[in-house]
């Protein structure tokens, strides 16, 4: 994709189905984006593409799309098969 950026701002729902900002998709993780498709794609450290997900430029287009906000603890480890 020509037009993925590796950062921006905004959110993406995460594997949990919680709120995520995309600079901080969390440890060993990488977000691209695709802002003209609307995509997040969260990379793992050796590439791999672990989560996709539709990008929101604020906690108002998710509430918009019919979606309950729940926050995803940032500080808390990753539950993704591949990140140990």
């Amino acid at each position: 994709m020509s037009e993925a950026q590796t950062s921006t701002n905004g959110y993406f729902i995460d594997w949990d189905g919680k709120l995520r900002p995309i600079d901080r998709p969390g440890k060993g993780l990488r977000c691209e984006v695709d802002l003209k498709a609307k995509y997040v794609m969260v990379f793992n450290k050796y590439g791999g593409l672990d989560h996709e997900s539709t990008w929101y430029p604020d906690e108002a287009a998710v509430a918009k799309a019919g979606i309950k906000i729940a926050y995803a603890d940032l500080e808390a480890p990753i539950r993704i098969s591949s990140i140990s």
